[in-house]
């Protein structure tokens, strides 16, 4: 018999099994969606789940699985384990590692299969195995070159003094007025157009008077149709969609937003306060900026380094057809980015998705 080590696309074909498990808690039957990304062990408490990855008291080269004569080791089957998300990770820990062996298990027989039948041989096949090989070490050489980076204190220091701007935050407390569908009965959830325009100016008025929030929220605020925000919440450069930051941070304390009026609802913010951070309160998104400027040269060399052509005819960017004014984007701010020490390129520098 053979050994083998868990391939490429034995691993790509068990996370595909496993779609399924997170919605029906039947692992062995229809095991759940998996990311594909390896979890680290987090730290647990007495009463916490068992990690599902770690790894029983048996020799590494231990054989404990054989399909025809390839067999799996107990080294094999840990590194699956550690390739699976957090979800299914739990699930394994709850119901066993027999099922998961029971899908790896149907994995090597059809990869088997598949080899007898030449499936690897085909153009198709082979351009499919290029590109996944093509995704996976342009993701680990990226972040290698994350990992590689150092950021010394003074370019933190320089960096924020330069950026003090930028690095600018608003406090603001946000209203919506949620608006009854066209059409929509009678009962419907929602106040009429009319209704939500005058209630809107209802509550600028009392906001724009220094009214404490909690009464204009106890005088107007309607479960599920009127929000008032009484709890203020910091907005950071970048979070709100379009020209609504730039014009956020240009408003006063105090002073308020023009309505955002859609179809569905009208929304407004009032800046409460402008902060500007100290470098200690903003030093890891700061450290993560300079990272992330150095990342982006770092890639900009290793592309000016290489000759690179594009056949701009096949790639012309296609004329856009004449369509109607977008509808205005949502008020609801994202989340600022979390830190993160390896991040994924951006969306430009990212291999092709299949």
């Amino acid at each position: 018999m053979k050994k083998v080590k868990v391939s490429r696309m034995s691993l790509a074909l068990i996370l595909f099994f496993m779609t399924g498990l997170a919605t029906t808690g039947d692992y062995a039957q229809q095991p759940p969606a998996a990311s594909g990304q390896a979890n680290s062990p987090a730290t647990q408490s007495p009463n916490a789940t068992p990690d599902p990855t770690t790894t029983p008291a048996v020799p590494s080269d231990k054989v404990v699985i054989k399909v025809g004569d390839t067999q799996v080791t107990a080294a094999d089957f840990d590194f699956l384990l550690h390739t699976l998300n957090t979800q299914d990770q739990k699930n394994v820990a709850a119901q066993g590692r027999q099922p998961l062996a029971e899908q790896y298990i149907l994995t090597l027989l059809l990869e088997q299969q598949g080899l007898r039948d030449h499936l690897d041989s085909t153009s198709d096949f082979r351009r499919q195995e290029a590109i996944e090989r093509a995704q996976r070490l342009a993701q680990a050489e990226y972040e290698k070159m994350a990992r590689d980076i150092q950021v010394a204190p003074q370019e933190i220091t320089q960096y924020y003094a330069a950026h003090t701007a930028e690095l600018e935050q608003v406090a603001v407390r946000q209203v919506g007025i949620r608006k009854k569908a066209a059409g929509g009965k009678p009962d419907a959830p929602g106040l009429s157009p009319e209704e939500a325009k005058a209630r809107a100016e209802q509550i600028r008025k009392a906001l724009a008077a220094g009214t404490d929030p909690k009464e204009v929220a106890k005088d107007f605020a309607v479960p599920s149709v009127v929000f008032v925000d009484t709890q203020e919440r910091n907005i950071q450069h970048g979070q709100l969609p379009g020209d609504w930051d730039q014009t956020l941070f240009k408003l006063k304390d105090g002073e308020i937003s023009e309505n955002l009026d859609t179809p569905q609802s009208i929304a407004f913010l009032q800046v409460v306060r402008h902060i500007h951070p100290e470098l200690k309160d903003v030093q890891q998104t700061v450290e993560q900026e300079v990272r992330q400027e150095k990342l982006k040269a770092k890639i900009a060399e290793l592309k000016n380094g290489t000759t690179v052509w594009t056949d701009q005819d096949y790639f012309k960017t296609p004329e856009k057809p004449v369509t109607g004014p977008a509808a205005p984007p949502p008020l609801t701010p994202k989340p600022p980015a979390a830190a993160q020490p390896a991040p994924k390129p951006p969306a430009d520098q990212q291999p092709p998705k299949q």
